[in-house]
């Protein structure tokens, strides 16, 4: 049953999206209209109206409905500036509902309540002017039936009894009107209450992925972000290069200049070294005053020659260390990997590296034989 109700269902309302709520919303008043005019043919079979009213009625709104339908199927309602037809297809039914009205026997005054129908329709689809104005339009559709009815009837009772009707109407499209304010209102809160939610999540985003001191992607995310980037390198055949930095006597500037001047030198670190990196590439706090770079499709000898770039800057700066006027350095290893496997072994001979720069006097990087080392070394002999 399933298999046939798929087909079936894509076949009338299209692919989801914007498009099918369209179609469905049109072949919804399409529904509502064909009981309208079963209630309209039992009205002739009552003799309440005469066949030959009734029938050019049953045929406009039929048409209309289809021909709405059609447009939103076709697509062609994306060429309009409403691409929902909400305002054509609710004047369109109100013109249906004043002949109905005009038509009718007895039982018109029960056309008011399909006239308030159709404003609530539009009360979901439209804002509150329109909405005002569309109630508006409608009571003087209304008022305009009652008028050609008394005009060409010329029977006083009829006519009281048609002012009756329009009073009614009046308090009907008044209430709708109302009803189109506070829900405007209602709707406008919602609008104000989802942009201060989507700022709420998108700070706590910020601070789920960035570090507060320095504003860098934080240990956290970085190792989401290394993993997606060793996925990619990996289908490519290209490596990925890591270079792990540590601030050269750090423990110092915070024990004689005290922590504030230390977060200012990490803070100034992470700002020189963004200037110096590519758009592509990523640097992290990776805990205290060590930081993480990743270079993706970066081999080896370019990865270093960055770090050493990135130190030069720093003298050249003369971002101040531990002591006044001594420029602040660090210590620097370089791995790479070109496969996810290899990606903790990359991080973990970067670290063995920055250990072996701080061993041999601090101030400089270097590279240790990572899991792309040979890779690089095959790639440099072809």
């Amino acid at each position: 049953m399933t298999a046939l109700i798929a087909p079936l269902t894509h076949a009338l309302l299209g692919p989801t999206g914007p498009q099918r709520v369209r179609s469905s919303q049109a072949l919804l008043v399409m529904s509502l209209y064909l009981g309208f005019a079963l209630v309209l043919q039992v009205e002739v079979r009552l003799g309440l109206t005469s066949e030959h009213q009734g029938l050019p009625l049953t045929v406009f709104g039929l048409v209309g409905c289809l021909g709405f339908y059609a447009l939103i199927r076709s697509g062609m309602n994306l060429r309009m500036s409403e691409p929902s037809l909400t305002r054509p297809q609710m004047l369109y039914s109100m013109i249906a509902v004043a002949w109905a009205f005009a038509v009718s026997g007895a039982p018109r005054g029960a056309t008011i309540v399909l006239m308030q129908v159709i404003l609530m329709f539009g009360l979901f689809g439209l804002p509150p002017r329109e909405g005002r104005r569309m109630a508006g339009m409608g009571f003087l559709m209304l008022a305009a039936v009652i008028a050609w009815r008394a005009w060409t009837l010329g029977d006083p009772a009829e006519t009281r009894l048609d002012l009756v009707y329009l009073l009614y109407a009046g308090i009907v499209f008044t209430g709708v009107a109302i009803i189109s304010v506070r829900l405007g209102h209602i709707r406008e809160r919602l609008r104000e209450q989802a942009a201060e939610l989507k700022l709420a999540l998108a700070r706590n985003q910020e601070l789920a992925t960035r570090d507060v001191l320095t504003g860098l992607t934080n240990r956290r995310a970085m190792l989401e972000q290394m993993a997606i980037a060793a996925r990619e390198i990996e289908r490519h055949g290209q490596p990925l290069a890591l270079v792990l930095f540590d601030l050269d006597h750090f423990k110092q500037i915070n024990d004689t200049r005290g922590h504030a001047a230390g977060d200012r030198v990490l803070q100034r670190f992470g700002e020189v070294a963004q200037a110096e990196i590519r758009a592509g590439d990523v640097l992290a706090r990776w805990g205290g005053e060590e930081f993480l770079l990743m270079l993706p499709r970066t081999g080896l000898e370019e990865a270093w020659r960055c770090a050493e770039r990135i130190r030069t800057r720093l003298v050249a700066l003369k971002v101040e260390g531990g002591a006044p006027g001594q420029p602040l350095t660090f210590s620097a290893g370089v791995s790479s990997c070109r496969r996810m496997d290899q990606l903790d072994a990359a991080i973990e001979a970067a670290d063995r590296a920055m250990y072996l720069a701080k061993a041999t006097g601090r101030n400089r990087t270097e590279l240790v034989a990572g899991p792309g080392l040979a890779e690089l070394r095959q790639d440099s002999a072809a």
